[in-house]
């Protein structure tokens, strides 16, 4: 036993050594980088003077104890700590130590007290903030008009999730935007979100919120049940993790080779298929049919064969088709 406890003495009288080296190495990184700003305002100092309490105590217990292998070891990790404080006061920053070591200090310890709660705060913010503000964003404004009560609805979200975002900057890119374009915008945002892969539980409280939303003014849209109808299909899918079969394609059939090449340059949504009568091309499907008829439409408006189906037709005139 008594071996045993002189193995123990030398491994811990040289363990000052990993220690010392410890500090050194961990110096030596920050030593050539402590003039950086970006460096100066990582390091807290909070943290820092919170650690020298527990160290003091130890050391002291060590000293009365007369435990000096202890003793070297806290005031190694001590002095450590009194060099990231005058890292993080930024000391060494251009035109920081002018001002002085109290106002350096009061300095910092205000800026850590403004981000003291960035991190709790990530832990209550769902993945994808930034992007489900923007959907529930143009979700309000898909009708062309924001209601108060949705602007203070989706601003909650914001505060609260500590997102840098604004709504009338939105409402105004909005405004130069025809209808079909912002369905578009909206269900391609949403598809975005879900192959982020977020959690099921996630997406259908999104699913809740946007059901909120469009009727928080208790007046729903024509547009808002159009948009809904297609969102529900995409949220129920993901959420039950089963294909729905009740899909709808817009085909497209070009009428000449001009406007194989319109769809070729400018339409790269639509992918060709072989028909009968030749080529056809197809979107990717929808859940709903008023939300096809108006992709359809938008085809139709540049001059473009268009037709809603149920399933792929091999031949144009097969009589699935459904016209809008």
């Amino acid at each position: 036993m008594e071996l045993f406890q002189k193995v123990i003495s030398i491994l811990a009288f040289l363990s000052i050594g990993f220690s010392l080296t410890e500090v050194y190495l961990t110096v030596n990184q920050i030593w050539k980088r402590k003039h950086e700003r970006v460096v100066a305002e990582s390091i807290s100092v909070s943290a820092n003077l919170v650690s020298l309490i527990p160290g003091f105590i130890f050391s002291l217990n060590f000293l009365l104890q007369g435990e000096y292998i202890g003793l070297i070891d806290s005031t190694l990790f001590a002095g450590l700590a009194i060099f990231y404080i005058f890292v993080g006061m930024s000391l060494w920053v251009e035109g920081e130590r002018k001002k002085g070591l109290w106002t350096l200090i009061k300095q910092t310890l205000n800026f850590e007290r403004k981000e003291a709660g960035d991190l709790a705060k990530s832990f209550f913010k769902p993945s994808g903030a930034q992007k489900i503000i923007s959907i529930l964003s143009q979700l309000a404004m898909i009708d062309e008009v924001i209601d108060p009560r949705e602007k203070e609805f989706i601003q909650s979200f914001i505060d609260n999730w500590n997102i840098n975002y604004s709504i009338d900057d939105d409402l105004i890119a909005s405004q130069t935007k025809n209808n079909s374009v912002s369905l578009i915008n909206l269900r391609k945002d949403v598809t975005d979100y879900l192959e982020t892969s977020p959690p099921q539980k996630q997406v259908s409280e999104l699913k809740d919120m946007l059901q909120t939303l469009i009727n928080i003014d208790q007046e729903v849209s024509e547009q808002e049940k159009l948009i809904m109808g297609e969102l529900d299909g995409l949220f129920s899918e993901y959420i039950s993790q089963q294909p729905n079969p009740a899909r709808y394609h817009v085909v497209v059939v070009p009428q000449n080779e001009r406007q194989v090449q319109v769809i070729m340059t400018s339409l790269p949504e639509l992918a060709r298929y072989e028909v009968a009568e030749g080529v056809a091309y197809n979107s990717s499907p929808f859940y709903s049919k008023d939300y096809a008829n108006v992709i359809s439409e938008g085809y139709r408006s540049l001059n473009l064969f268009s037709i809603v189906t149920f399933s792929l037709p091999n031949e144009i005139g097969s009589g699935v088709l459904e016209h809008g």
